[in-house]
């Protein structure tokens, strides 16, 4: 593998470094820039999207959606705005090049590569005479140009479309510089693929760390992959501690805990789909999925691609949660006080067994408090203490002192 193309590998996730690797590379094929580089499901869409790459040349601006929404990306430039948007607007009546790439391209067929160039060969002198390249190509100092197209169907804007020009009119691109560009295209666009997703990964979680960091409670927020993206200083702490062997991997992703644990890879299923939910952990942790509005309301864009987890430790944070619950829904001291015990781990036959009480008293209970907090299921009521918390971090905190007023009293 060539330095250069190496080098760009390198730079992937690196957006400084990008612009500069991917010159270098054209630098490497004997060209002066890179014409253009572009992500599109295909030749049809390159066409229709071309006048508005032109018209906005900075390829940061095309790199905010992930290639799963199906648009285009522009993940590199070299030419002009004005002879951009001049060619947007003529090359498919006038660019003999497009048609002899274009007829390359469907000869290709699925994951296959084609590259053609314009370089006075024998058998391309013809495209040197046209008036194309006399009152395009000339007037913005290009000279021979190289164009390649790669099928990838795996991704719906993963077909790479990307040339490189000569500034000067000479020999052209030799056919050892085209033989290369031609094996070397598998991995440039692998390398635009993973450039795009990576930067656009970053766009859509912008601001997200801050913003978890500010929270009371812990909180991780995993990739739809499950890979983690960020786990905030409390969730780190809290993995830490001793006892607590289970969060330090859940740290390391999913995959390396869903299998085990089937509670969990139910609950990141449930997450992808928006939906609220919990499982517990060894140590006294409850692990709480956020339903699309609560993420919503705390700033998270669920555009963002990933799922919210909140860490809810029970000896701490079950007094608050529940009087948060028992001040929102107004409910009973007697139905406050159950709240507080399944929030704490506790069944209903503990809670009636603690009471001294029948067992049919304490559901009827439950019944009235899932009916007064419009849940369904006790993981639902403890979900929505852990949500309240977020939501209202400093009511959550007057909560718990209250609580522990409560608590205290003779």
């Amino acid at each position: 593998m060539h330095h250069a193309l190496t080098e760009l590998l390198g730079t992937v996730a690196d957006e400084a470094r990008w612009g500069e690797a991917l010159h270098g590379y054209a630098t490497s094929l004997g060209a002066d820039q890179i014409g253009w580089f572009v992500l599109a499901s295909g030749p049809e869409q390159l066409a229709q999207w071309g006048p508005r790459f032109a018209e906005h040349p900075d390829p940061g601006y095309w790199l905010h959606t992930p290639s799963a929404e199906g648009a285009p990306a522009l993940v590199g430039r070299g030419v002009t705005a004005e002879a951009t948007l001049r060619y947007a607007a003529l090359y498919r009546e006038q660019d003999p090049l497009w048609d002899a790439a274009m007829a390359g391209y469907a000869q290709a067929g699925p994951g296959g590569i084609s590259v053609v160039t314009d370089a006075p060969a024998p058998a391309a002198r013809r495209f040197r005479q046209t008036a194309f390249y006399n009152d395009f190509l000339r007037p913005h100092d290009i000279g021979t140009r190289m164009f390649g197209g790669g099928w990838n169907a795996r991704h719906p804007g993963g077909h790479l479309f990307a040339s490189v020009y000569r500034l000067r009119d000479d020999e052209g691109f030799t056919a050892e510089q085209a033989r290369r560009f031609h094996a070397e295209f598998g991995a440039l666009q692998h390398a635009a693929f993973l450039h795009r997703e990576m930067l656009s990964l970053r766009t859509r979680t912008q601001g997200l760390e801050a913003l978890m960091e500010r929270l009371p409670m812990g909180m991780l927020f995993f990739g739809t992959g499950g890979r983690l993206l960020h786990a905030n200083a409390r969730a780190r702490h809290l993995a830490a501690s001793p006892g607590h062997g289970s969060l330090r991997k859940l740290l390391t992703g999913i995959a390396n805990v869903r299998q085990a644990d089937a509670a969990l890879g139910a609950l990141f299923t449930q997450s992808l789909h928006g939906e609220s939910g919990c499982a517990e952990l060894p140590g006294g942790l409850l692990l709480v999925s956020l339903a699309v509005g609560d993420l919503a309301a705390l700033g998270l864009n669920h555009a963002a691609p990933g799922v919210a987890w909140v860490l809810m430790e029970r000896t701490l944070d079950a007094a608050a949660a529940a009087a948060l619950v028992c001040q929102a829904y107004r409910l009973s001291p007697a139905e406050g006080a159950l709240l507080l015990a399944l929030m704490r781990g506790q069944t209903p036959q503990d809670f009636a067994d603690a009471r001294g009480v029948r067992i049919r008293t304490v559901r009827t209970q439950m019944s009235t408090l899932l009916l007064k907090t419009r849940t369904q299921r006790q993981q639902d009521l403890v979900a929505l203490g852990a949500r309240l918390m977020l939501l209202a971090p400093g009511q959550a905190a007057d909560g718990a002192v209250a609580a522990g007023a409560r608590t205290t009293a003779p």
